[in-house]
């Protein structure tokens, strides 16, 4: 009798450990298949394959770096994908891209949107940028053909710099050769060959002269002509952009920007003569950090403006308000990263000190104290 009781009581308890087993090994395999839905619905939504889009066409002459899945943007929104590249029908036809757009952005596609295609940072990936059109246009259709601009090819650009770079060359030559001269001409001068008033009378020197110094004018002209041309061309133009150097005098003038200003004393920002900022100046300057980066800012470019009195020594004045200008830059970047718009995206800071010649000023600005620093949002404009 007890024999057969335990065994029962060992069979029941098999029984009760198998059942729990079981719904352990259920909950188990019911997680496993939920942590590989919801991947697959990761996947998905990033290949663009489960929200609602529409489709748009674009031909270019050539698509080296595109595949299907590239991103594509609108604005730097991350819009959609490349759904297919279609060879051309023949030899020498443009090569199709087919992308698909979240159907979100509909509304701002238009029918003069143009696409391009570009590479995110120096080596990065090839993208598709859409660039807006007007916003009265009408918008674009499904499956419709947009516009597109050729793309720039990297070794295109290194050659446009290396012609740059040859001219600048040849430029400097002939300048060398200039002064030459002219250090002969200086050196029989010195050398008591003849007089100043000699050397003025001879005609032959005197046309000499006269046509050294145009041959000078125009080597710097080409200098001149030589030295934007480099300054243009990519990537020494970034150089020059982010040193401030590049268009100094135009940087205030953004005719197709929305411009928003906050402007601050030197007095409440800086101890006196200074470009050291004082607490009161720390905290003033985080009320314009919230109000740059509040909704609707994120994509404006920040330009930080340092002005002064007139004085004896304008390049000390300018040097001032340089230094001015960059500490105000550099706190609110290291302190409130006003550099970022987003994730994997900055957005341009300038700092430039203008000493105590600012660019012409309208009605308004004229009104504002001399010594103060201007803190400018210029948001393009659709």
């Amino acid at each position: 009798m007890r024999s057969r009781a335990g065994a029962e009581g060992r069979c029941g308890m098999a029984r009760g450990m198998g059942r729990w087993r079981l719904l352990a090994n259920v909950g188990f395999a019911a997680a496993v298949l939920a942590v590989a839905g919801f991947g697959l619905f990761q996947v998905a939504n990033r290949r663009w394959q489960v929200q609602p889009t529409f489709r748009v066409r674009a031909q270019f002459p050539s698509v080296v770096g595109v595949e299907p899945g590239h991103r594509v943007r609108f604005q730097g929104i991350d819009a959609g994908v490349v759904e297919k590249v279609a060879p051309p029908a023949r030899p020498g036809d443009p090569v199709e891209l087919v992308l698909r757009i979240d159907e979100g952005l509909r509304r701002l596609v238009r029918q003069d949107t143009t696409a391009r295609i570009v590479v995110e940072g120096m080596i990065g990936a090839r993208v598709v940028d859409l660039k807006p059109g007007v916003a009265d246009a009408p918008a674009v259709a499904e499956g419709a053909l947009i516009r597109s601009e050729p793309p720039t090819d990297l070794a295109d650009l290194m050659r446009q710099a290396g012609d740059s770079l040859r001219k600048f060359d040849a430029t400097a030559k002939e300048a060398q050769a200039g002064l030459e001269h002219l250090a002969a001409v200086a050196a029989d001068v010195r050398d008591g060959k003849g007089s100043l008033g000699k050397l003025v009378r001879d005609d032959a020197v005197y046309d000499n002269l006269v046509a050294l110094t145009r041959r000078g004018e125009k080597a710097v002209e080409k200098l001149d002509d030589d030295l934007m041309a480099i300054k243009q061309t990519w990537p020494i133009s970034r150089y020059f952009e982010s040193r401030s150097y590049y268009e100094r005098d135009k940087v205030l003038y953004r005719p197709g920007s929305h411009r928003e200003a906050r402007s601050l004393t030197a007095e409440e920002l800086f101890e006196p003569g200074r470009a050291i900022l004082t607490p009161v100046g720390q905290t003033r300057l985080d009320e314009v950090a919230r109000w740059s980066q509040a909704s609707g800012r994120y994509r404006a470019e920040i330009v930080i403006a340092a002005f002064t009195d007139p004085g004896p020594d304008p390049d000390l004045a300018e040097a001032l308000t340089q230094e001015q200008a960059d500490a105000v830059c550099k706190y609110l970047v290291d302190r409130h990263g006003v550099n970022s718009a987003g994730w994997f995206r900055k957005r341009k800071v300038a700092a430039v000190g203008f000493g105590s010649h600012p660019p012409p000023l309208d009605a308004e600005a004229a009104r504002l104290p001399s010594r103060r620093v201007d803190i400018i949002l210029f948001t393009p404009q659709a």
